[in-house]
Protein backbone atom coordinates (compact mmCIF):
# COMPACT_ATOMS: atom_id res chain seq x y z
CA UNK A 1 0.00 0.00 0.00
CA UNK A 2 0.98 3.30 -0.73
CA UNK A 3 -0.17 6.91 0.61
CA UNK A 4 -1.11 9.03 -2.51
CA UNK A 5 -2.07 12.43 -3.02
CA UNK A 6 -4.86 13.61 -5.22
CA UNK A 7 -6.03 16.98 -6.24
CA UNK A 8 -7.33 18.78 -9.63
CA UNK A 9 -5.33 21.16 -11.26
CA UNK A 10 -7.06 23.65 -13.62
CA UNK A 11 -7.06 26.93 -15.38
CA UNK A 12 -8.54 28.73 -18.27
CA UNK A 13 -5.55 28.84 -20.47
CA UNK A 14 -2.66 27.15 -19.97
CA UNK A 15 1.39 26.49 -22.11
CA UNK A 16 3.59 23.82 -21.79
CA UNK A 17 6.24 24.86 -24.34
CA UNK A 18 7.62 22.29 -26.79
CA UNK A 19 11.25 22.56 -27.03
CA UNK A 20 11.18 22.12 -30.13
CA UNK A 21 8.99 24.22 -31.57
CA UNK A 22 10.04 27.83 -31.91
CA UNK A 23 8.64 31.27 -33.53
CA UNK A 24 5.33 29.09 -33.43
CA UNK A 25 5.57 28.16 -29.94
CA UNK A 26 3.49 24.11 -29.36
CA UNK A 27 2.50 23.60 -26.32
CA UNK A 28 2.74 19.60 -24.57
CA UNK A 29 -1.24 18.13 -24.40
CA UNK A 30 -0.96 17.12 -20.50
CA UNK A 31 1.59 18.73 -17.97
CA UNK A 32 4.97 16.99 -17.89
CA UNK A 33 6.37 15.61 -14.71
CA UNK A 34 9.23 18.13 -14.76
CA UNK A 35 6.05 20.69 -14.65
CA UNK A 36 4.53 18.67 -12.03
CA UNK A 37 8.05 19.46 -9.94
CA UNK A 38 7.07 23.38 -10.28
CA UNK A 39 3.46 22.96 -9.23
CA UNK A 40 4.62 21.12 -6.24
CA UNK A 41 7.10 24.00 -5.66
CA UNK A 42 5.08 26.64 -6.03
CA UNK A 43 2.76 25.32 -3.16
CA UNK A 44 4.66 24.11 -0.40
CA UNK A 45 7.55 27.41 -1.24
CA UNK A 46 10.53 25.98 -2.47
CA UNK A 47 12.43 28.69 -4.01
CA UNK A 48 12.32 28.83 -8.01
CA UNK A 49 16.38 28.48 -8.13
CA UNK A 50 16.38 25.42 -6.12
CA UNK A 51 13.59 23.48 -6.11
CA UNK A 52 14.59 20.77 -8.25
CA UNK A 53 17.12 19.85 -5.96
CA UNK A 54 14.49 18.37 -3.63
CA UNK A 55 13.45 15.78 -6.73
CA UNK A 56 16.94 14.89 -7.74
CA UNK A 57 16.43 11.37 -6.08
CA UNK A 58 13.35 10.82 -7.38
CA UNK A 59 11.40 9.53 -4.43
CA UNK A 60 8.58 11.43 -5.73
CA UNK A 61 6.40 9.34 -8.12
CA UNK A 62 2.97 11.10 -10.24
CA UNK A 63 0.18 10.14 -12.08
CA UNK A 64 -1.54 12.24 -14.47
CA UNK A 65 -5.00 11.99 -15.38
CA UNK A 66 -7.39 14.19 -17.93
CA UNK A 67 -10.31 15.48 -16.28
CA UNK A 68 -11.85 17.19 -19.61
CA UNK A 69 -11.56 17.20 -23.12
CA UNK A 70 -8.62 18.64 -24.37
CA UNK A 71 -8.77 21.84 -26.54
CA UNK A 72 -6.34 24.32 -28.03
CA UNK A 73 -6.24 27.68 -29.28
CA UNK A 74 -4.10 30.39 -31.07
CA UNK A 75 -3.55 33.26 -30.00
CA UNK A 76 -1.16 36.14 -31.30
CA UNK A 77 0.98 38.21 -29.56
CA UNK A 78 2.96 40.72 -29.70
CA UNK A 79 6.49 40.59 -28.23
CA UNK A 80 9.38 43.68 -28.02
CA UNK A 81 11.87 43.28 -30.50
CA UNK A 82 14.72 43.17 -28.23
CA UNK A 83 17.21 43.20 -31.57
CA UNK A 84 15.61 46.78 -32.59
CA UNK A 85 14.80 48.29 -29.16
CA UNK A 86 17.82 48.69 -26.41
CA UNK A 87 16.07 51.02 -24.18
CA UNK A 88 12.14 50.50 -23.60
CA UNK A 89 12.27 54.12 -23.16
CA UNK A 90 13.65 55.05 -26.45
CA UNK A 91 11.23 53.10 -28.68
CA UNK A 92 10.65 54.71 -32.04
CA UNK A 93 7.85 53.00 -33.99
CA UNK A 94 8.45 55.27 -37.19
CA UNK A 95 12.00 54.38 -37.46
CA UNK A 96 11.81 50.77 -36.35
CA UNK A 97 8.71 49.04 -35.63
CA UNK A 98 9.44 47.89 -31.49
CA UNK A 99 7.47 44.73 -31.75
CA UNK A 100 7.17 41.65 -33.27
CA UNK A 101 4.26 39.27 -33.28
CA UNK A 102 3.98 36.04 -33.14
CA UNK A 103 1.11 32.84 -32.81
CA UNK A 104 1.28 31.16 -29.52
CA UNK A 105 -0.61 27.77 -29.38
CA UNK A 106 -2.49 27.63 -25.80
CA UNK A 107 -4.29 25.02 -23.81
CA UNK A 108 -7.94 26.22 -23.64
CA UNK A 109 -9.85 25.39 -20.32
CA UNK A 110 -8.47 22.40 -19.36
CA UNK A 111 -8.53 20.50 -16.18
CA UNK A 112 -5.85 17.94 -14.76
CA UNK A 113 -5.97 15.09 -11.68
CA UNK A 114 -2.44 14.90 -10.54
CA UNK A 115 -1.47 11.48 -8.35
CA UNK A 116 1.50 11.91 -6.06
CA UNK A 117 3.29 9.39 -3.35
CA UNK A 118 6.61 11.25 -2.07
CA UNK A 119 9.14 9.31 0.03
CA UNK A 120 10.52 12.15 1.86
CA UNK A 121 7.87 12.06 4.45
CA UNK A 122 8.58 15.41 6.02
CA UNK A 123 7.86 17.34 2.35
CA UNK A 124 4.77 15.28 1.80
CA UNK A 125 3.24 16.17 4.94
CA UNK A 126 3.84 19.33 4.52
CA UNK A 127 2.31 19.28 0.97
CA UNK A 128 -1.04 17.43 2.64
CA UNK A 129 -1.09 20.15 4.91
CA UNK A 130 -1.05 22.90 2.24
CA UNK A 131 -3.68 20.97 0.05
CA UNK A 132 -5.93 20.28 2.73
CA UNK A 133 -6.20 24.21 3.51
CA UNK A 134 -5.75 25.41 -0.30
CA UNK A 135 -2.84 27.18 -0.05
CA UNK A 136 0.13 27.70 -1.67
CA UNK A 137 3.21 30.12 -1.08
CA UNK A 138 3.56 31.13 -4.58
CA UNK A 139 0.82 31.59 -7.51
CA UNK A 140 0.65 29.03 -9.37
CA UNK A 141 0.31 28.79 -13.21
CA UNK A 142 -0.39 26.30 -16.20
CA UNK A 143 2.55 26.68 -17.72
CA UNK A 144 3.74 30.21 -18.56
CA UNK A 145 3.01 32.92 -15.41
CA UNK A 146 0.58 34.82 -17.22
CA UNK A 147 -1.60 31.29 -17.38
CA UNK A 148 -2.80 32.03 -13.59
CA UNK A 149 -4.31 28.31 -12.38
CA UNK A 150 -6.28 27.12 -9.23
CA UNK A 151 -6.38 23.48 -7.68
CA UNK A 152 -9.27 21.45 -5.47
CA UNK A 153 -7.89 19.24 -3.24
CA UNK A 154 -9.62 15.65 -3.49
CA UNK A 155 -7.93 14.04 -0.67
CA UNK A 156 -5.22 11.46 0.44
CA UNK A 157 -5.98 7.89 -0.28
CA UNK A 158 -4.56 4.36 -0.06
CA UNK A 159 -3.28 2.61 -3.34
CA UNK A 160 -2.59 -0.78 -3.80
CA UNK A 161 0.15 -2.21 -6.54
CA UNK A 162 -1.86 -4.96 -8.56
CA UNK A 163 0.00 -7.70 -10.57
CA UNK A 164 -2.50 -9.33 -12.93
CA UNK A 165 -3.03 -10.66 -15.75
CA UNK A 166 -6.72 -9.81 -16.56
CA UNK A 167 -7.48 -9.41 -19.88
CA UNK A 168 -8.10 -5.44 -19.62
CA UNK A 169 -8.53 -2.65 -17.57
CA UNK A 170 -10.22 0.68 -17.18
CA UNK A 171 -6.94 3.19 -17.04
CA UNK A 172 -7.38 6.88 -15.09
CA UNK A 173 -4.50 7.78 -15.47
CA UNK A 174 -1.79 9.02 -18.87
CA UNK A 175 0.38 5.63 -19.76
CA UNK A 176 4.05 5.32 -20.72
CA UNK A 177 4.54 2.94 -23.72
CA UNK A 178 7.17 0.57 -22.75
CA UNK A 179 5.16 -0.34 -20.27
CA UNK A 180 3.37 -2.64 -22.94
CA UNK A 181 5.12 -5.82 -24.44
CA UNK A 182 2.93 -5.30 -27.52
CA UNK A 183 0.13 -3.75 -29.47
CA UNK A 184 -2.35 -6.06 -28.51
CA UNK A 185 -2.05 -4.59 -24.68
CA UNK A 186 -3.81 -1.82 -25.65
CA UNK A 187 -7.28 -1.18 -27.48
CA UNK A 188 -6.81 1.91 -29.61
CA UNK A 189 -10.06 1.69 -31.93
CA UNK A 190 -13.04 2.34 -29.63
CA UNK A 191 -15.58 4.73 -30.32
CA UNK A 192 -15.65 7.87 -28.86
CA UNK A 193 -11.89 7.85 -27.81
CA UNK A 194 -8.82 9.72 -28.97
CA UNK A 195 -5.03 8.43 -28.75
CA UNK A 196 -1.92 10.99 -28.90
CA UNK A 197 1.39 9.53 -28.88
CA UNK A 198 3.03 12.26 -26.85
CA UNK A 199 7.07 12.43 -25.60
CA UNK A 200 7.43 13.98 -22.06
CA UNK A 201 10.11 15.25 -20.30
CA UNK A 202 10.00 13.52 -16.90
CA UNK A 203 13.29 14.35 -14.98
CA UNK A 204 15.91 17.64 -14.64
CA UNK A 205 19.10 17.96 -12.76
CA UNK A 206 18.68 21.59 -10.48
CA UNK A 207 20.57 23.66 -13.46
CA UNK A 208 17.82 22.47 -15.64
CA UNK A 209 19.37 20.30 -17.77
CA UNK A 210 17.18 17.44 -18.69
CA UNK A 211 18.38 13.60 -18.22
CA UNK A 212 14.88 11.64 -18.55
CA UNK A 213 11.96 11.70 -21.30
CA UNK A 214 9.55 8.85 -22.34
CA UNK A 215 6.90 8.27 -24.67
CA UNK A 216 3.02 8.08 -23.03
CA UNK A 217 -0.28 7.10 -24.47
CA UNK A 218 -2.83 9.87 -23.94
CA UNK A 219 -6.35 9.67 -24.29
CA UNK A 220 -7.31 13.35 -25.68
CA UNK A 221 -11.33 13.59 -24.36
CA UNK A 222 -10.38 12.37 -20.30
CA UNK A 223 -11.81 9.04 -20.97
CA UNK A 224 -10.35 5.54 -19.43
CA UNK A 225 -7.34 3.95 -21.78
CA UNK A 226 -8.40 -0.42 -21.88
CA UNK A 227 -4.95 -1.83 -21.47
CA UNK A 228 -3.55 -5.47 -20.49
CA UNK A 229 -0.58 -4.20 -18.48
CA UNK A 230 0.41 -6.42 -15.74
CA UNK A 231 1.24 -3.73 -13.01
CA UNK A 232 -0.66 -0.73 -11.79
CA UNK A 233 -1.82 0.63 -8.88
CA UNK A 234 -5.76 0.79 -7.62
CA UNK A 235 -7.29 3.40 -5.38
CA UNK A 236 -10.31 1.63 -4.52
CA UNK A 237 -11.77 4.91 -2.38
CA UNK A 238 -11.94 6.84 -6.13
CA UNK A 239 -12.51 3.35 -8.33
CA UNK A 240 -9.34 4.48 -10.18
CA UNK A 241 -6.55 2.77 -11.73
CA UNK A 242 -3.36 4.50 -12.53
CA UNK A 243 0.46 4.09 -13.30
CA UNK A 244 3.66 5.64 -11.48
CA UNK A 245 6.31 7.21 -13.23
Amino acid sequence: MKKVLVFDFYAPLGHFKMPYTTTSPLTFPVPPKTAVYGIIGAIIGLDKNEYLEYFQDKSLKTAIGINKKIKKTGISQNLINTKVVKMFARMNSRKNPPRTQIRIEFLKDVSYRIYLTWENKDLYEKLKNMLSFHKSVYSLSMGLSECLANYSYIGEFEAEEVTSNESYIKLNSILPIDLLKDNHQIKILEKGKKFLRVHLPTEMKSNRELTGTRDFIVEENGKTILTSISNYWHIKSVKENIVFF
